[in-house]
């Protein structure tokens, strides 16, 4: 009796053993199958934010047509007389070769069919042709030097450029707002960019500048907040925010308010010095941020000077500097 007793309980603590392991094992199993899934929805959101960064970022600078690019390709509508000079002298530099063989050729024909070298149906036929030419040489596009900032007009805004790039975010936001909902992200803060886009879309419909500029920093400010959501890495983080600073001192310069953009570049100096104290960052790393730190006390003597051409072109070199970050 003692012996089936005995024999019973062993059983029972080998079901039960076998039971806990295959638990943990389906437990842990299951923990980093999760784990896998959440770190790869990070990633995904991280560059949907980066994706935002660069368009908001973009579209501001295009308000006062602000380009990190020193060369643009530029089309150029092509005249009447422009084209008729460019038909004639090619004509001319094939043709005088051809001349007498295109004659007797002409000839023979004309008397074959009974119509003349010059009648109907050879000027059909070059009229076809002219408009051929005049539809495929109608544009040229050359590559030209951008517009220094200096001499820049600031009043010419690109706004079917902008409207474009406005429909681009309306586009990707459904995808990405789900994805920052399955990050526990505020609903709030999630449906506040919604509000703000549209802000941005109707001010850009009636062509409001400043509007247009607040609207997307107000846009651009949410970036930073969705990170801290699910993004321990303060250097990122910090990265942000001081471009934040400098947009913020960016959007005032259009009212040429000084006071608040030397504290807005001032904020951004100290919060990209906590980088440069960091001790994860590599040489390479560090050399990076000095020289946006550098930048970005130019910045602050531009703002000193109070003049918004000078201004423009030191942010210019600041945000492209912090672009690479």
């Amino acid at each position: 009796m003692k012996k089936q007793i005995s024999k019973y309980l062993l059983t029972s603590l080998i079901v039960i053993f076998t039971i806990l392991l295959a638990t943990l094992i389906f437990i842990k199993f299951f923990s980093n199958n999760k784990d896998n899934e959440y770190a790869i929805l990070t990633e995904k959101a991280e560059g949907e934010v980066e994706y935002l960064d660069y368009t908001i970022i973009e579209l501001m600078n295009k308000l006062n047509n602000i380009s990190y690019s020193r060369y643009q390709v530029t089309i150029k509508e092509v005249n009447e007389s422009e084209q008729l000079n460019n038909s004639s002298s090619n004509s001319e530099s094939a043709g005088n070769g051809m001349q007498t063989q295109e004659q007797g050729s002409s000839n023979q024909e004309g008397s074959k069919s009974g119509v003349n070298s010059s009648g109907s149906n050879d000027n059909n036929s070059n009229n076809s042709e002219s408009e051929s030419l005049n539809q495929s040489e109608a544009r040229t596009s050359r590559l030209a030097q951008v517009d220094s900032l200096l001499n820049s007009n600031y009043d010419d805004v690109p706004w079917d450029e902008i409207s474009y790039g406005v429909e681009t975010i309306y586009t990707a936001w459904p995808s990405i707002s789900l994805d920052m909902k399955a990050l526990n992200i505020n609903d709030s803060d999630i449906s506040n960019f919604s509000t703000t886009l549209d802000g941005v879309a109707q001010a850009v419909k009636v062509q409001d500048k400043n509007s247009t500029l607040i609207n997307l920093y107000n846009l651009y400010i949410l970036l930073p907040k969705y990170l801290s959501y699910f993004l321990s890495d303060e250097y990122t983080l910090n990265v942000y925010n001081t471009k934040a600073y400098v947009l913020s001192s960016y959007v005032s310069a259009d009212s040429e308010n000084w006071e608040d953009m030397n504290t807005n570049v001032t904020n951004a100096i100290n919060t990209l010095s906590k980088n440069m104290n960091s001790a994860d960052i590599n040489d390479t790393e560090k050399s990076t941020i000095e020289k946006s730190y550098v930048l970005l006390e130019e910045l602050k003597r531009g703002v000193g000077l109070e003049d918004k051409e000078i201004f423009y072109l030191k942010y210019k070199l600041a945000m492209e500097q912090l672009e690479i970050l």
